[in-house]
């Protein structure tokens, strides 16, 4: 479960953001793929072939490590993509293509955010959606997708081949169907999507109008790009979040019955000098991390790696010891304010910088990250009340990821 913003205007440059919230287990890795040419007819998926083109865009793709396809991503062209998961009525299927393939199709094929809608659809049609997405737990559900460029935002929605699709140029998306009568296409006659489509039940349960309530409202105050990382921080409770699990949070915390985790944060600035500049966390919990800044196409920096390169793997794993440390606990406003000033100043670095300039700030960024974490390391936190489930639930989680 997870949830996505975009916003064109009244912030200095277009910014799309996403976090994707996962199994706390389940890996997610930023991989480079660069742009390639294909001789191949077919391309394996998750689950099925597809057909292959003669060429592919470079991109970079949040990648769940088990699965073809990732939750968010941003190719050179500038199209951004996130998915996320509707629950509608009927049965899901057992095959086909996950909305992660169809985010990494588009972007590999795709120069706009139209051409993106388009190939989202085509796919949808041609090969259907399904497939178990859960890493550790069945897992299925339809898909709804944020595409966004410098000058478009496109909203889709669908539920099995059927879709509805509407343009905007501010919105937050989360995990249920939103368009009703006012979409601007339909696979079939008008109607009211959501309402026709949404299952109402495990909609509620996963409290995502309460998060995309409190997205919506965070994107429209959002007049930077840091009250944007803010958006993606927000917690239900801001009482000792850390000590308590919920879904109706767009941080989402594990350890209530149900419920995922935050295991991957990223945000894209769109300006219009061609320059695409990433944002990213590399690890779980965007409340306790630091977005660092990497430009699309300068030579990698962690926590931005090569497709299939081992210490991605490596690099998520040692955050996430870090961060584990902290659940039950209750972080000091020294914490955050600590954070805070740290983005502030490689946002403030980034501005009309070069790509040597970039390189050098994301170096920066490495490295003040590893200093912030060593002294937070060190320090003797506040153990926070925490409830039995919520104790027994990290013990497993912990004990399986050892």
């Amino acid at each position: 479960m997870c949830d996505t913003i975009g916003r064109l205007h009244g912030t200095p440059t277009p910014i799309f953001a996403k976090n994707s919230d996962r199994s706390p287990n389940e890996l997610q890795v930023l991989e480079w793929y660069p742009a390639a040419a294909h001789t191949e007819k077919k391309v394996m998926t998750t689950y099925i072939e597809v057909d292959q083109v003669k060429e592919t865009k470079a991109h970079m793709l949040s990648r769940p490590i088990w699965l073809w396809g990732g939750e968010i991503g941003v190719n050179e062209c500038g199209v951004c993509i996130g998915n996320e998961a509707v629950f509608t009525k009927g049965r899901y299927d057992d095959m086909g293509l996950t909305g992660m393939d169809m985010v990494r199709i588009a972007l590999e094929r795709s120069e706009s955010a139209k051409e993106a809608l388009d190939w989202l659809i085509r796919v949808l049609e041609q090969y259907g959606q399904g497939g178990n997405c859960g890493f550790d737990h069945s897992f299925y559900y339809d898909n709804g997708f944020l595409v966004m460029d410098r000058n478009e935002i496109y909203i889709l929605q669908t539920a099995g081949k059927n879709w509805v699709y509407k343009k905007t140029d501010c919105e937050a998306i989360s995990n249920r169907l939103s368009i009703g009568r006012d979409g601007d296409a339909y696979s079939g006659e008008v109607c009211d999507f959501a309402r026709k489509y949404t299952d109402p039940v495990v909609t509620t349960a996963s409290k995502s109008g309460q998060r995309r309530r409190m997205c919506s409202c965070a994107l429209e105050k959002a007049t930077s790009l840091q009250e944007m990382f803010g958006a993606l921080r927000q917690h239900e409770d801001e009482t000792a979040p850390l000590c308590r699990g919920s879904v109706g949070s767009p941080c989402m915390h594990f350890g209530a019955k149900i419920g995922d985790h935050t295991t991957q944060s990223l945000a894209v600035e769109l300006p219009e000098n061609g320059q695409i500049r990433l944002w990213a966390t590399g690890r779980s919990m965007p409340c306790v991390s630091i977005f660092k800044p990497f430009l699309l196409g300068n030579e990698l920096v962690a926590p931005f790696f090569a497709a299939e390169d081992e210490r991605a793997k490596a690099y998520w794993m040692e955050a996430e010891r870090f961060n584990r440390k902290l659940i039950g606990h209750i972080l000091p406003a020294e914490y955050y304010a600590e954070r805070d000033a740290i983005e502030s100043e490689l946002i403030r670095l980034s501005q009309n910088a070069d790509a040597k300039a970039m390189h050098e700030l994301s170096l920066l960024a490495v490295e003040k990250e590893r200093a912030f974490v060593e002294k937070w390391k060190k320090a003797a936190l506040t153990e926070g009340k925490t409830s039995e489930i919520f104790r027994e639930n990290w013990m497993k989680k912990n004990e399986q990821l050892k």
